[in-house]
Formats: C-alpha cells, sequence, structure tokens
C-alpha cells in the first residue's frame, strides 16, 4: 500500500491532532487506517485528500475528534508516568550537584509547571496539525512551546530565592538514594515505552556535567560547556535517531 506524500503528512497530522486530544490509541489506529485504505484507492483512482474529508482538515479533525470519546483513563494514566519521569530529572540534576533541597516553593511550583506546559504543548500540536503553515511558523510555536516551561522556571528559581520558605534539605545518602531512584525511572519507562530515548536522553543531558566538574577549567568555561555540550549531544542522538526512525518507516511502507 502506498499513499501521496500528501497524504501521509495528513494522517500524522490527524494522529497527532487525535492523540493531542486525548482520544484512545487503539480508536485512533483503527481510524488511521481506515481512511488510510480509501485515501489509497482514491488516489489510484486520481483524487487526492481533499476529495475524500470534503472540507478543511481543520473541520475534518474536529468532526472525527467529537465523535470520539476522551480518553479519560488514559489520560489518568500517562500524566502521572510524564510527572514521575520529570520528577526524575529534577532529582537527578540536584543530586548531581550535591544540593538535594526543595523549599515548599518548589514542591508547589514543579507540579504546576509540568501540567502547564503539558496543557500548552497540547494545545499548539493540535492547532499547528490542524492547519496549513509555514515552516517557520510551526518552528516559532514549538520553540515558544519549548521556551516556556524554561521561562516558568526561571520565575521559580527567581521566587524560590526572594521568599524565604521552609525547605527539606537531604545528605549525602539522600543524593545517593535519589540518583538510584530515579535511575529506577528511566529504566523503567525505557522499558515501559520500549524506547532507548528515555536512557539516553538523561544520560546524554547528565553525563557531561559530571565529566566537565572532573576537569580542572575555569569556572566560566564550565559555564559555557554546561550550556552547550548537552544539548548539542541530545540534538545529535535525535537527529541521528529520527533519521534511523523515517527509514524504518520507509521500509516498512515499502512492504505494505
Amino acid at each position: 500500500m502506498h499513499i501521496s506524500k500528501e497524504g501521509q503528512d495528513f494522517l500524522d497530522n490527524l494522529r497527532v491532532y487525535l492523540i493531542s486530544s486525548g482520544k484512545k490509541e487503539a480508536e485512533i489506529n483503527e481510524i488511521i487506517e481506515e481512511l488510510e485504505d480509501h485515501l489509497c484507492e482514491a488516489e489510484k483512482n486520481g483524487k487526492n485528500i481533499d476529495d475524500i474529508i470534503g472540507k478543511s482538515p481543520k473541520e475534518y479533525m474536529n468532526q472525527v475528534a467529537s465523535e470520539m470519546s476522551l480518553d479519560l483513563k488514559g489520560l489518568v494514566k500517562y500524566v502521572p508516568i510524564i510527572m514521575i519521569g520529570a520528577i526524575a530529572f529534577i532529582l537527578t540534576g540536584k543530586a548531581i550537584r550535591g544540593i538535594l533541597e526543595f523549599s515548599i516553593i518548589e514542591l508547589v511550583g514543579y507540579p504546576l509547571i509540568f501540567l502547564l506546559s503539558l496543557f500548552t504543548t497540547a494545545i499548539v500540536f493540535r492547532y499547528v496539525s490542524s492547519r496549513h503553515l509555514s515552516k517557520i511558523t510551526e518552528w516559532f510555536l514549538f520553540g515558544i512551546t519549548g521556551v516556556l516551561p524554561v521561562l516558568l522556571f526561571l520565575i521559580l528559581i527567581y521566587t524560590n530565592d526572594a521568599i524565604n520558605s521552609p525547605s527539606f534539605v537531604f545528605g549525602v545518602i539522600g543524593n545517593i538514594v535519589a540518583i538510584g531512584f530515579a535511575a529506577i525511572i528511566f529504566i523503567s519507562l525505557a522499558i515501559w515505552s520500549k524506547s532507548s530515548t528515555l536512557i539516553m536522553i538523561p544520560i546524554l543531558l547528565f553525563l557531561p556535567e559530571v565529566v566537565i566538574n572532573l576537569t580542572t577549567l575555569q569556572v566560566q568555561t564550565k559555564a559555557i560547556l554546561y550550556a552547550i555540550v548537552p544539548f548539542a549531544l541530545i540534538g545529535i542522538y535525535l537527529l541521528i535517531y529520527l533519521n534511523i526512525e523515517r527509514i524504518t518507516s520507509g521500509k516498512q511502507g515499502v512492504h505494505k
């Protein structure tokens, strides 16, 4: 089975739209497969995606989403998983710096930032997937989505420094336990998702900092390397990973 790039892009956008709308994965797969069959037959007869949906992509996606029930069970399951993964990142970051300490402001602020970031991400993905936008506009929106939690974390840090609130401080043993606990979370999430990415990302994010700290470089140089090396390594890894996934998907499409 082979469909045009335009048709495949629409199916991919529809999948993203439905996922970000909180629909059930099994129902999404069923709808995508059914629409893919229709699209394949239509393109054989010289038609395209517009002939099948008969309306704008946004209207069609809204209609499909409105006919599907909200996957509350999935949301209840995935949101805590994402929260636990985020907590693992925070624990690891604080522990390797030897400052495993949480104030009341942080304990309240972190969950709020996570939830707001999830909500914003879902809104942006729904918006982008249902409209014909230029690549510049898409990257601008995704950039805002990525920058927002960073800004919120900076505000949280500033607020935490400005306001003296009660804190919970953990010693050396607490650091070791935190790193071990975070490692278990990363490994468990990788096994659950069947993806090594959830192990590679924390390794590429935190291991360079540990290595850099072992050097005798000046503080300013270390700070620059902290800001560049981890994200450069993650970017390279994601490019390689996505290219491998694209090649694999292409081969599967040929044999379909």
